[in-house]
C-alpha cells in the first residue's frame, strides 16, 4: 500500500509540469522533460534525486536523425550515499553517426550477499550465508562511437575508464582498489520505427571490453553483453516488447567487475544479493496507452546468475513480475516520463525513468 500511495503522489505532478511544458506556440528547439525521485530502499535507506533530460536536433536540415539528448541525474540517500551522472546520445548525418558519452561518480554503502566465511570468494548459491556491507568511492568516463556500415547495422569502439575503492565491514577492513582501463566493439542492428518508443522492429546489441594490465588496468579480463529486443504492435494502443539480456565476464574478474542481477535489466531485484560473473534473462512487457497522454505497463520476466556454465554460484531461477505507469511529457518527440513498481524473490524495486525501459 505504501509504495502505490507513493506511486500516486509522484506521478500527479508530472501532469502539471508537463501540461506547462507544451504551452508556448510551435516546436521548441530545445524540449526537456524532469523527473523528482522521493523514495525508500531497503538496502541503501531514503532516497532524494532529480533525473532530466533535453531533447534537440543537431542540424535543422537533417530530418531523418532522431533527436539527440543530454541529460543528467543525482540521487542522495540516508545512508550517505550519494552518485551524479551526466549523460549525451547524439545523432548525426542523417543517422549515419551515433556517439553516446557518460560521466560520473558517487559514493556508494551497499552490500553484497556471502555464503562462506572467507571473503573475497563471494559466492551466493545458498541461503545460508548472509549479507556483508562495503562501501564504494567510484568514478567513471566511457564513450562509444558508431557508423551505419550497412542499411540498419551500425559498428564502431567503445571505451571506459573506471576507478574504484571497496571497503568491506569485515575484521581487518578487507579492501580492493581497482583502476580499469577497457576498449572493444559496439556493434547494433537498429530498425526500430521510433528510437524513444518504438512500436515496431528490431534493436540488436553485442558489445565488447577488454581490460589489459599493460594498459594500466589493475586486473586482466573481458566482457561480453548481448541485448535483442523485439517490438510487436497488437492494436491502436498496445505494444509487446520480447526482450533477450547476457552479460558476462571471463578473466580476472574483481569484484567491481562482476554482474548483478536487476542492475541493469530485469526490475524487482534491488539488494544486490545476485552477484556473480555471468547473468542471464528473458523478459517481456506491455505498454498500454488507455487515455490521452497516459500509459500504462506490464512487464515480467526470469534470470539467472553464474559464475561459469558448470552452474559454480548459481543463483536458480529468479522471476519478477511488475507494473508501472507513463506520462507523454514531450508529444513531438515521443518522451514519456513514468514510475515502476516490480516485485522479485525477497526482494522488491522502484523505479523513476525518462523514456521507456531498454532505449539506451
Amino acid at each position: 500500500m505504501k509504495v502505490f500511495i507513493t506511486f500516486l503522489i509522484l506521478i500527479l505532478p508530472f501532469y502539471t509540469f508537463s501540461q506547462e511544458n507544451e504551452k508556448p506556440k510551435g516546436e521548441k528547439k530545445v524540449s526537456y522533460a524532469f523527473i523528482p525521485i522521493l523514495m525508500y530502499n531497503s538496502s541503501l535507506g531514503g532516497q532524494i534525486g532529480l533525473m532530466a533530460s533535453s531533447y534537440f536536433n543537431v542540424s535543422k536540415k537533417d530530418t531523418i536523425s532522431p533527436a539527440s539528448s543530454i541529460g543528467a541525474t543525482g540521487s542522495y540517500f540516508t545512508s550517505n550515499s550519494f552518485f551524479g551522472v551526466a549523460f549525451s546520445k547524439i545523432y548525426l548525418k542523417e543517422d549515419n553517426y551515433r556517439l553516446k558519452s557518460a560521466v560520473g561518480g558517487g559514493n556508494i554503502n551497499f552490500q553484497t550477499y556471502v555464503d562462506i566465511p572467507q571473503l573475497p570468494n563471494y559466492t551466493n548459491n545458498s541461503d545460508d550465508g548472509t549479507f556483508v556491507d562495503y562501501n564504494t568511492k567510484f568514478m567513471f568516463v566511457y564513450l562509444e562511437g558508431t557508423k551505419r556500415i550497412w542499411d540498419d547495422l551500425f559498428v564502431g569502439l567503445r571505451v571506459m575508464y573506471n576507478k574504484s575503492n571497496t571497503v568491506f565491514n569485515t575484521e581487518g577492513q578487507l579492501s580492493e582498489t581497482e583502476s580499469l582501463f577497457g576498449f572493444g566493439l559496439a556493434n547494433e542492428f537498429d530498425n526500430r520505427d521510433d528510437v524513444f518508443f518504438p512500436t515496431k522492429g528490431q534493436n540488436a546489441k553485442i558489445n565488447t571490453f577488454t581490460f589489459l594490465e599493460s594498459l594500466g588496468s589493475t586486473s586482466q579480463y573481458n566482457k561480453v553483453d548481448f541485448e535483442y529486443n523485439k517490438y510487436f504492435k497488437t492494436g491502436d494502443k498496445t505494444i509487446i516488447l520480447a526482450r533477450a539480456y547476457a552479460i558476462a565476464s571471463f578473466g580476472d574478474v574483481p569484484f567491481s567487475g562482476k554482474n548483478i542481477v536487476g542492475k541493469d535489466d530485469l526490475r524487482g531485484y534491488s539488494n544486490g544479493k545476485f552477484r556473480a560473473k555471468q547473468v542471464y534473462d528473458i523478459q517481456t512487457e506491455v505498454r498500454w496507452n488507455f487515455y490521452k497522454k497516459w500509459g500504462m505497463v506490464g512487464f515480467g520476466g526470469v534470470a539467472l546468475a553464474t559464475d561459469d556454465l558448470s552452474g559454480t554460484n548459481y543463483s536458480g531461477l529468479l522471476p519478477a513480475v511488475g507494473f508501472g505507469l507513463r506520462f507523454k511529457a514531450i508529444k513531438s518527440k515521443n518522451i514519456n516520463i513514468g514510475i515502476d513498481v516490480a516485485k522479485g524473490v525477497n526482494d522488491w524495486g522502484l523505479y523513476f525513468r525518462i523514456g521507456e525501459a531498454f532505449t539506451r
